[in-house]
């Protein structure tokens, strides 16, 4: 071949990135507000509602858990994301406990109230959904992760939307798997070996796809199209190894994820799956803290 295809191999942590959540809409709030002030009126407060903070019992500021405050001073204050929020609207709407009517606890104390303990209030945390950008992991831990079942709403099948094999050529790029490392592999042999088999393997992916491609126009005297060109492309991809990198986007929930790490962010669990876990947490914790109790103390 005169351009050799070169393969990328990626040694790195996943890519991760947070691309959409739940937002609250002022106006639905206010009508469920008018219910409350109708049927509830024990929930009003003396000022009336004016909008979702006059529904709780505190101002939408959280001590922020990633910030340590100086000797002397407060803690910093982190704004409640609209997801946690949603989660304390649900839990509240089963009991009717808004405003004056619930205790002066914060969204953290209220989450904790819920979920932990002997038995937990869980449902409500399905409400909260967000959405992610992944990148950089196997295909192989891609199929792990639907193996594990991260759920969606209360399924077992979560709503991924990963790259297609069949209307795209692939990047070239490999993730290797942590244990061949250092320090794990000992010495740089065992990338190496990974380096000569997936640059092997992407030149054969791309030679098979040029050879088909060549030999369907010599047939037919024109580039294959539509239906012809996949099945060019989905005969071709099943030979790229299982290492071959995908990319994704996966909506989830937060008692779906609490379940996957407690699972997965495990030294037992497979190495590369453990890494794309502790990711993945890292984030979620960064963006939503208060949505996973099982892994922060109760303020």
């Amino acid at each position: 071949m005169s351009d050799r295809p070169q393969a990328t191999i990626i040694t790195g942590e996943p890519i991760v990135a947070p691309i959409g959540q739940m937002a609250l809409i002022p106006e639905g709030i206010m009508q469920m507000a008018e219910w409350i002030q109708k049927y509830r009126p024990d929930c009003v407060p003396a000022g009336g509602f004016k909008d979702v903070y006059d529904l709780l019992p505190h101002n939408g500021y959280d001590d922020d858990p990633f910030l340590q405050a100086p000797e002397g001073d407060s803690v910093p204050q982190r704004k409640v994301t609209d997801n946690e929020l949603l989660a304390e609207l649900a839990g509240r709407k089963c009991y009717d406990s808004f405003a004056d009517a619930g205790k002066k606890r914060s969204n953290n104390e209220y989450l904790h109230s819920m979920w932990d303990g002997r038995i937990p209030h869980r449902s409500t945390g399905y409400h909260a959904q967000m959405s992610f950008f992944i990148a950089h992991v196997s295909r192989r831990v891609s199929h792990e992760l639907i193996r594990n079942y991260v759920g969606h709403a209360k399924d077992e099948e979560g709503i991924p939307s990963q790259e297609s094999t069949r209307f795209t050529h692939h990047p070239g790029i490999y993730v290797v798997h942590p244990n061949n490392l250092a320090p794990n592999s000992f010495d740089n042999e065992e990338i190496e070996r990974f380096q000569v088999r997936a640059q092997a393997n992407y030149e054969d992916y791309v030679e098979t796809i040029h050879r088909k491609i060549a030999k369907y126009k010599a047939a037919k005297g024109e580039a294959p199209k539509g239906l012809d060109k996949k099945r060019i492309y989905e005969s071709s991809s099943g030979d790229l190894l299982m290492s071959c990198g995908t990319s994704f986007i996966w909506t989830t929930n937060p008692m779906a994820m609490t379940k996957f790490f407690h699972e997965r962010h495990d030294e037992a669990a497979d190495m590369e799956m453990s890494r794309f876990a502790a990711t993945w947490k890292k984030v979620c914790f960064q963006w939503w803290p208060n949505l996973f109790t099982d892994f922060h103390p109760k303020k």
